[in-house]
């Protein structure tokens, strides 16, 4: 009854004292934030693409240069549709209703504009956009149900979910699956090629031994060359200890742990580096020698940890499984992957949680739909992409302390800062507290400048 009272209830606020304060005219206001965000969009997708130019490490064709300069153009299209659209569609829905209440005020105008805005963008995005938004919207709403008290905080529930669905992922990973699948290219990197399905053992081919061609190069270049015959000498050992012919690796087993795991804590350990470098880029440029405090700094460590720990974990149960049961059998994976989850404790990340979870619910949706146990819902991603986006617009308008810090500070960068100085006041009678929550925001979030601009 209490949640059907405020659904019911209204108030008759006007759109310019709620949605535009900072000018009358509702055509002034949408115009003004399809300047801002035309501008912001086409920032942000500039550099996405063409970050993704420069990631496949070779010069562009002009074929590729055009298609990417139409992508930047479609895709900031369709990000800008949503900030003037939503703005509109506010404007419009108070003319015909005569009055708000607490859906039309974010989410049903947020649902609509979603619907126009997502058929603009291209049709192999919206999957990626969608799977996104909903990992966005799903710990939004896990945060409102927790405020509300209806749920509360299970400890370490983030691990509980990465554990179950990465070792469901898994499983279809040595089962029969779509190959193509941006998840099971990931597993493939993490846990290695030789635990997927159909995967031939290859045959062990002898490697000539590294000999001394220049006994009379300088010292630099032979200990270099040292080094790398050392190397090549352990590498070599390594592959010869713990041999077993049930497992699909080609060389020992403690060569096929060691290798991985070392391999992905050091690729780990570099990402994370350099991360935190670009992020404290100033700081670097003014004192250099700041980057060896974050080369020792622990929290540098945990992506590597993470990462190095699951491959390592997950290959070692692995082959003690396979010499145990003196075969290999797909239902390793399952206390394998649970095992190897422990990793995650120490990368705790709500983002990478989520995302597997919500991944894992597609595949079982796609199996089901293909063995016509569950429905085909044409369009899905397009109802779910709008659903999870109005979340997340109801979230950012009536109660923003259980937005996800970095969307907010997203939609205050699309927005020009206009997200931040619509008036909630009139928006306390739903009884959601909305102007102290955009207040507890705003002290922990330096507001965006704005820029008004005037027609």
């Amino acid at each position: 009854m209490a949640v059907a009272s405020k659904i019911l209830k209204t108030i008759d606020t006007s759109c310019y004292e709620y949605m535009h304060p900072w000018v009358a005219s509702c055509s002034d206001a949408s115009a003004g934030l399809f300047i801002h965000s035309l501008q912001a969009s086409f920032r942000i997708y500039v550099t996405t693409y063409m970050l993704t130019l420069l990631m496949k490490g070779r010069k562009p064709t002009k074929k590729e240069l055009s298609q990417t300069f139409l992508s930047i153009l479609q895709s900031t299209a369709f990000l800008t549709c949503h900030a003037f659209g939503f703005s509109s569609a506010v404007c419009i829905l108070r003319r015909m209703l005569s009055n708000f209440n607490v859906l039309t005020v974010a989410f049903v105008p947020c649902f609509l504009t979603c619907l126009v805005a997502i058929l603009i963008e291209r049709p192999s995005r919206r999957g990626l956009l969608t799977l996104y938004v909903t990992n966005v919207a799903s710990e939004t709403f896990y945060n409102m149900m927790v405020s509300r008290g209806v749920i509360k905080p299970i400890p370490y529930g983030d691990l509980f979910i990465f554990g179950s669905a990465i070792t469901l992922l898994l499983y279809f990973y040595r089962g029969q699956h779509n190959k193509a699948d941006s998840i099971y290219s990931l597993l493939r990197f993490v846990v290695g090629p030789c635990e997927e399905n159909d995967y031939s053992k290859p045959s062990v081919s002898s490697q000539p031994n590294l000999v001394n061609e220049y006994p009379n190069q300088n010292t630099i270049k032979k200990f270099i060359h040292d080094i790398h015959a050392s190397y090549h000498t352990i590498d070599d050992q390594l592959k010869k200890i713990w041999i077993n012919e049930s497992c699909p690796h080609a060389h020992g087993c403690l060569h096929y742990i060691t290798a991985s795991g070392t391999r992905l804590f050091l690729i780990g350990y570099t990402l994370q580096l350099c991360l935190k470098s670009l992020l404290q880029v100033k700081r670097v440029i003014r004192k250099p020698t700041f980057v060896l405090k974050l080369m020792v700094t622990p929290d540098t460590f945990s992506l590597g940890a993470f990462l190095g720990g699951f491959s390592t974990i997950y290959r070692l149960v692995s082959c003690v499984s396979r010499r145990v049961l003196t075969k290999d059998s797909k239902y390793i994976c399952i206390p394998a992957g649970l095992l190897a989850s422990l990793t995650f404790c120490l990368y705790r990340n709500n983002t990478i949680a989520l995302y597997v979870m919500l991944k894992s619910l597609q595949l079982i949706y796609n199996k089901g739909s293909n063995g016509r146990i569950l429905p085909n819902l044409p369009q899905a991603n397009v109802f779910i992409y709008c659903f999870s986006t109005a979340i997340l617009f109801h979230a950012a308008i009536l109660e923003p302390h259980n937005l996800r810090p970095s969307y907010w500070k997203f939609l205050q960068t699309v927005s020009g800062g206009c997200i931040g100085l619509i008036d909630r006041h009139c928006l306390d009678a739903f009884g959601l507290r909305s102007s102290e929550s955009l207040e507890k925001v705003l002290l922990k979030h330096k507001p965006v400048p704005l820029q008004l601009i005037k027609f």
